[in-house]
């Protein structure tokens, strides 16, 4: 499973906030609830009730209702009033512009990529201390079990523990 550092996750929602506010808002907003890239680009006033974000989770996943964070509050605030899609672009064009942040953040190609940062947020969540139950609710999966995932080790964590098991 592809995931970012929290380090290289800082450095895209620069690199994105240097080009364009609402693209490193659309990106934070997507890491920061765990969205697909087309939950990300339906949202509209409609999801915000009463300071949560509320999402029907597609692929036949949970509706989830998750608190506003500080990061981003004042972004949503401000593209309810606006109206309509908060973030009106193609997957297309959210893909490319992931693709262009992301070289420029020095992210490896192969993490540059809208899915990425629900595997993030789903990777992250789980280093900082949620369980699998939390993580389940967070994500909106009715299968546990995709939940596990994020336990995983990414190559790098393989190696690195390879390394130190044998003393090299």
């Amino acid at each position: 499973m592809k995931s970012l550092a929290k380090e290289e996750l800082a450095q895209l929602l620069a690199v994105a906030a240097r080009h364009d506010a609402k693209d490193a808002l659309m990106l934070r907003v997507a890491f920061n609830h765990g969205l697909r890239v087309s939950e990300v680009l339906a949202l509209t006033g409609e999801n915000i009730v009463d300071g949560h974000l509320v999402v029907q989770r597609l692929k036949n996943s949970n509706l989830t209702s998750q608190p506003l964070l500080a990061d981003e509050k004042e972004g949503i605030d401000q593209l309810v009033r606006d109206g309509g899609r908060f973030f009106p672009i193609s997957r297309t064009t959210a893909h490319r512009r992931m693709q262009r942040y992301g070289a420029e953040a020095g992210i490896p190609k192969f993490k540059r990529h809208m899915h990425v940062l629900k595997h993030t947020c789903g990777r992250l969540g789980y280093k900082g201390g949620m369980g699998i139950p939390e993580l389940v609710t967070y994500l909106g999966h009715k299968n546990p079990g995709n939940s596990l995932k994020y336990m995983e080790a990414d190559e790098a964590q393989a190696a690195a523990a390879f390394a130190a098991a044998v003393g090299k």
